[in-house]
């Protein structure tokens, strides 16, 4: 075994990291945005107490983590798919590096870098002790928390690249099982709770998120009367175990893979196309069952129709049908599973404004997760396989490009968010008298976030020619729309209702929320004599607007550039 700083691979690895773009911008954003909040936040007066150092600090440190967590799939979900893409993967093994080489090669250079985000915040940090009240103690446990966090976070990401074989279906999966390990574990605990059987598993589960940590680590008392006898201590080193657990695991799985590497899959379905009714009716009632086959020729594509659209639809959705009958049945059974405890509860242990937070959290956790990843692709794709110079030479204008690209796009997280259609029956449910036009306004402020996502990641896509720097920019606009912007709450007095209502006018959970709940956000003043959904609608209309034609122009000129 090489020592990891002689390894031939951490050498290159790191290199290739400090060199890049991504890196930089990574810092930046990591410096910028949790010290701008903490500029916000600072009081003005100069004269701080215990619980104003503490809280400042908190606030800042879950910042980071969120934003470090968003970082880390970019980093580490590409490390060996990046190489299986290129072809360079196989020919590591026949180098005179062992296995246990390109493993510790791999991993400590991903735990490096990773390690380098989270030291570039120590400066802010430093702010923060300026403060007082911050004990050393306090300190230590708090980054102690978020280095575990990240190290196992960095080895998911590891174990899933080295099984999966293409970068985009790597971050998928890296993204979607952080999504649930760091945010999704606190809707089992909240749903949970009532069944007294079930309350000390949604603890248990609650546990896993670095954020619940940090929450009982920062107020002992007050989270300890929240949730009755769980202690304090308690959840931390319960949360110490389970990081513990998956870490372990996520290793175990890299060693695997590495050490016994992916043979090449043998492609019994064939690549010949056949336009016969008896071949067709054949492969119809063969198992599995074809709802749409992709070897069927397909009709020749009408002159009134966008070719880039029905390509994209050919491409996306009917040329991978497993997978999308998939993610559509997990939608809808994950709609129906949630309906199911909403009503279980509601009227006993759940008021109105909870059921509509959880069904709220729910649908706009499709389009966080959905929108940016399907269309961050459909540029950086064509650019790195070198398809987007033959799109050139095809007489398209750069508006059909990107209007097929979009309605392409936006069809195919329409039909997951139409999965989780069983929610709205919870709304109806709980009301005696049903509003259907705010049901209305609630599905057309959906829709429009949905399509301002949706064209920001082709903008993305557009201007950046990798999909994994595409993805990352898409899911940090994505995460600023939905949770950045919400974040003007915590200061309270500080901000004027205006200003709280002017920011809040581009989040879109906040519009739905002060639209249905006659308690939360009923207090926001009006801007413009309209309330705050109408003013949402009319943010995010012009958004989508402004960035569709910035993201025509920006390909106009890829047209028009020599290449």
């Amino acid at each position: 075994m090489i020592w990891p700083t002689q390894n031939p691979i951490f050498q290159r690895e790191c290199r290739a990291a400090l060199r890049s773009l991504k890196l930089r911008l990574a810092v930046l954003i990591l410096l910028t945005l949790p010290g701008l909040l903490l500029f916000a936040l600072w009081p003005r007066t100069g004269v701080f107490s215990l619980l104003d150092a503490q809280e400042l600090f908190v606030v800042f440190l879950t910042s980071l983590l969120a934003l470090l967590c968003c970082a880390t799939p970019v980093i580490t979900a590409t490390a060996i798919t990046d190489e299986k893409e290129r072809h360079t993967f196989e020919p590591l093994f026949v180098t005179c590096l062992t296995p246990l080489d390109i493993l510790t090669g791999k991993m400590f250079s991903a735990w490096c870098v990773v390690a380098l985000l989270l030291a570039a915040s120590m400066p802010v940090t430093a702010l923060c002790a300026l403060s007082g009240g911050i004990s050393l103690r306090f300190l230590a446990h708090s980054y102690g928390i978020s280095l575990l966090a990240v190290a196992t976070y960095t080895l998911m990401g590891l174990a899933v690249s080295a099984w999966c074989r293409r970068n985009l279906q790597s971050m998928l999966i890296t993204y979607l099982v952080l999504l649930i390990l760091a945010g999704a574990v606190w809707l089992p605990g909240v749903l949970l709770q009532p069944f007294a059987g079930w309350r000390e598993a949604g603890l248990l589960i609650r546990s896993l998120s670095p954020f619940e940590a940090l929450l009982a680590l920062y107020d002992p008392a007050l989270y300890e009367a929240r949730w009755g006898r769980v202690s304090a201590a308690l959840t931390v080193q319960r949360h110490l175990w389970g990081m513990s657990g998956i870490a372990t695991l996520c290793f175990v799985l890299f060693c695997v893979r590495i050490f016994r590497p992916q043979r090449a899959r043998r492609d019994t379905t064939g690549h010949s196309r056949y336009e016969d009714r008896r071949t067709g009716v054949k492969r119809t009632l063969h198992f599995p069952f074809y709802l749409i086959d992709p070897l069927k020729r397909k009709q020749p594509i009408a002159n009134w129709r966008n070719p880039v659209f029905v390509a994209e639809l050919r491409r996306k959705i009917f040329g991978h049908p497993k997978f999308m009958l998939r993610t559509l049945s997990a939608c809808l059974a994950l709609s129906l599973a949630l309906l199911l405890l909403v009503v279980a509860q509601y009227g006993v242990f759940l008021s109105p404004d909870q059921v509509l937070l959880s069904t709220l959290l729910f649908q706009f956790a499709i389009i966080f997760f959905f929108a940016p990843l399907v269309s961050s692709d459909s540029l950086a794709g064509e650019r790195q396989s070198g398809t987007f110079e033959h799109i050139c030479m095809v007489p398209l204008t750069a508006l059909t490009l990107v209007i097929g690209k979009v309605k392409a796009a936006f069809s195919y997280v329409l039909i997951l968010i139409l999965g989780s259609a069983p929610v709205f029956v919870a709304i109806l449910y709980i009301q005696i008298d049903p509003d259907y036009m705010a049901l209305a306004y609630w599905f057309a402020i959906l829709l429009c976030a949905t399509l301002t996502f949706t064209v920001f990641g082709l903008c993305a896509s557009s201007f950046i020619p990798h999909t994994v720097g595409a993805t990352a920019v898409s899911y940090t606009f994505a995460l600023l729309g939905l949770l950045g912007t919400s974040s003007v709450l915590l200061f309270g007095e500080r901000i004027a209702p205006t200003t709280q209502a002017a920011v809040l006018m581009f989040n879109p959970v906040a519009a739905v929320i002060q639209l249905h709940s006659r308690e939360w956000l009923a207090d926001l003043p009006y801007l413009f004599n309209r309330p705050l959904w109408q003013n949402t609608l009319i943010a995010y209309a012009g958004l989508c607007i402004v960035i569709l034609m910035v993201t025509a122009t920006r390909v106009h000129h890829l047209f028009n550039r020599p290449h």
